[in-house]
């Protein structure tokens, strides 16, 4: 089962990559935090129409374990200590161009023995040689925010974790963004860094 995971984290990892390697997020946060001392937290969306949304629900379950990991825990029956407000956007996408990288071989289309040269010998043949093509596409912008508040109403921190896809997939995209905004959790305050997400062994 822990295997069959990985490998369905690597299919989402893949599907909002575009097949790269590397999941790439600005992440930025400010915040007035002390290290966590067991706080209960409430996860809860800062839009109040998405209260009673599965999908909203499911991020929460993400958010909550990213939190449990630095020693927060769930409020239960009991009064919270931190608010926990979240959201997670898209714009309406953009056109962008971006530069693709094609390869040519004289004898691709007229020798049966060289079909998938470039698979396996990119540079070994001496009349092969490469070029460059300029596409066009649409990008959006995927945006998750979150805020930790005190029951009085002050914030103690905010974050938000921001990349690129090519796709509308915000189920998929989702996971990567957490971790992101989570990798040294609560980062530097006031500071803008590009963070970057492998995903999972399948060993």
């Amino acid at each position: 089962m822990k295997v069959m995971q990985k490998i369905l984290f690597i299919a989402a990892f893949f599907a909002v990559s575009a097949c790269s390697t590397t999941f790439r997020s600005d992440v930025a946060t400010f915040h007035e935090l002390t290290v966590p001392g067991g706080e209960r937290v409430m996860l809860t969306p800062m839009d109040p129409d998405k209260k009673d949304s599965l999908e909203y629900r499911q991020y929460a379950g993400v958010l909550a374990g990213h939190l449990k990991s630095y020693g927060y825990v769930e409020t239960g029956d009991a009064a919270p200590q931190l608010i926990a407000g979240f959201d997670l956007t898209i714009n309406d996408g953009r056109e962008k161009l971006r530069t693709r990288a094609l390869s040519y071989d004289p004898f691709y289309w007229n020798s049966y023995w060289a079909w998938g040269r470039h698979w396996n010998y990119p540079f070994s043949y001496p009349f092969a040689y490469r070029d460059t093509q300029i596409v066009a596409g649409t990008v959006y912008t995927v945006t998750l925010t979150l805020e930790l508040r005190k029951p009085d109403g002050q914030v103690i921190f905010e974050g938000r974790a921001e990349t690129e896809t090519r796709t509308k997939t915000l189920p998929e995209v989702m996971p990567f963004l957490a971790d992101a905004l989570f990798q040294d959790f609560p980062g530097k305050s006031g500071v803008t860094r590009r963070v970057s997400v492998t995903p999972p062994e399948t060993e």
